[in-house]
């Protein structure tokens, strides 16, 4: 740790060993977080879902360790509203060391800029929906699927472009494109160009800290659609995007993407949005912002 000395940190992990936070005083360390929620919110967000099998005494004693670390931070930056309120009422963090900064998408900026902005559509005449996620049931795959199923029936021209995990029962669905999990150290650009040959990317989770996806689809200027849930919900306003209802079902959600789908002027101006928000969804705009709040 003494090399360390003098030095700022910023983790991205919500927890500090406890060593460290015995001695980073001494040595002039300057500690800090930049976190996308609070175990509190992980721990009972996604209960039903990807932390399901975690005992309580682990949990109890994460959750101590955490606090701890607040408790002892010069300075934390969330990524939602949501998890600063939670940092200030329920671990009990003081408003002055708190602060927002949205996030930026996991695309590295030279990789997007010299792949360009031209359009990556299909000339075809369908309206392509994308979702991007390793946890389908709770990101919302199945309601999402449903809609589609919906809208064709009807007669519109939507499909479904999924990246990530898909359930079995949905592979093979007529109006369903599944290009699996796409690894982005080993292909970015296969998935720049998945992402970016869609009309609007769609997150409609049951519940969300962050929601790193629709970032993803704004930084390649596609216009998104998510649920009012947890953090997702500053993003979406951000950007200028479509907000439903966390329990939306298939056919609530079928009726607001044919709207979308019928008003060419209206989706028009969401493009517009999203291309106006392609810079800001750039990992150097967080960098600037955070950079402004640390001392």
């Amino acid at each position: 740790m003494e090399a360390l000395a003098g030095s700022t940190l910023i983790s991205n992990f919500q927890l500090y060993g406890r060593d460290f936070l015995k001695r980073r005083k001494t040595l002039g360390i300057g500690q800090h977080f930049y976190i996308d929620g609070t175990l509190a919110e992980y721990f009972e967000s996604y209960a039903d879902f990807e932390v399901a099998d975690i005992d309580p005494a682990t949990r109890q004693n994460a959750m101590e360790l955490e606090q701890e670390g607040y408790d002892s931070a010069n300075g934390i930056v969330a990524f939602s509203s949501l998890t600063a309120r939670t940092l200030e009422h329920r671990y009990r963090v003081p408003s002055s060391k708190i602060s927002v900064v949205l996030p930026g998408s996991n695309l590295p900026d030279d990789v997007v800029d010299a792949m360009g902005t031209e359009s990556k559509l299909s000339e075809s005449r369908d309206f392509i929906l994308g979702f991007v996620g390793l946890y389908p049931m709770r990101k919302g795959l199945d309601r999402l699927a449903g809609a589609v199923r919906i809208l064709r029936s009807r007669g519109l021209p939507v499909r479904l472009r999924v990246i990530g995990k898909c359930p079995d029962d949905l592979i093979g669905m007529d109006g369903l494109d599944y290009l699996g999990v796409i690894n982005k150290k080993t292909h970015l650009k296969d998935f720049i160009r998945a992402i970016s040959g869609v009309h609007l990317g769609c997150l409609v989770s049951r519940s969300e800290l962050a929601g790193i996806a629709m970032v993803e689809f704004l930084r390649v200027g596609v216009p998104v659609l998510g649920t009012r849930v947890g953090g997702a919900m500053d993003i979406l306003q951000a950007a200028g995007g479509v907000l439903v209802e966390p329990d939306i079902a298939p056919d609530g959600l079928a009726d607001v993407i044919g709207k979308i789908y019928k008003n060419p002027d209206g989706y028009a101006d969401l493009k517009r949005a999203a291309d106006s928000r392609r810079d800001w969804a750039s990992w150097k705009r967080v960098a600037a912002e955070v950079d402004s709040i640390l001392p």
